[in-house]
């Protein structure tokens, strides 16, 4: 039961993040830089990765280290693609920036997930 719960909040956090991702915004002329996006992308990302790794950690036959280094891989995959889908949104552009910003969230969750195991084992 515990696998399955884990499960569903991983699948709707994952939709969460493909919505909020896609959500056609306002139109402007040139550039718009704001930081508030780069932080959510890192929150977003980050609890991603944190619950990939929490879903992984139920199987015994898998270790930490595999754990934290697949739910690095499979976020940092998913940021890619939600940042190619943003391609095709209305108000929305593809940045590096934002695909930096998701993959240092996920990173920092590697590295909480990583402490956490440590501490679990001790």
């Amino acid at each position: 039961m515990k696998l399955f719960i884990r499960a569903y909040i991983l699948f709707c956090w994952v939709g969460t993040i493909f919505i909020l991702i896609a959500w056609p915004m306002p139109e402007y002329e040139g550039t718009v830089t704001t930081y508030y996006d780069k932080a959510a992308h890192a929150l977003l990302f980050g609890v991603l990765s944190f619950l990939i790794f929490s879903f992984l950690s139920e199987f015994k036959r898998i270790n930490a280290l595999f754990a934290i280094l697949s739910s690095f891989v499979l976020s940092a995959l998913y940021s890619a693609f939600c940042e190619y889908v943003q391609s095709f949104v209305p108000g929305r552009d593809v940045s590096r920036y934002d695909l930096f910003a998701g993959l240092s969230g996920a990173a920092l969750a590697c590295i909480f997930a990583y402490g956490k195991s440590i501490v679990k084992k001790s």
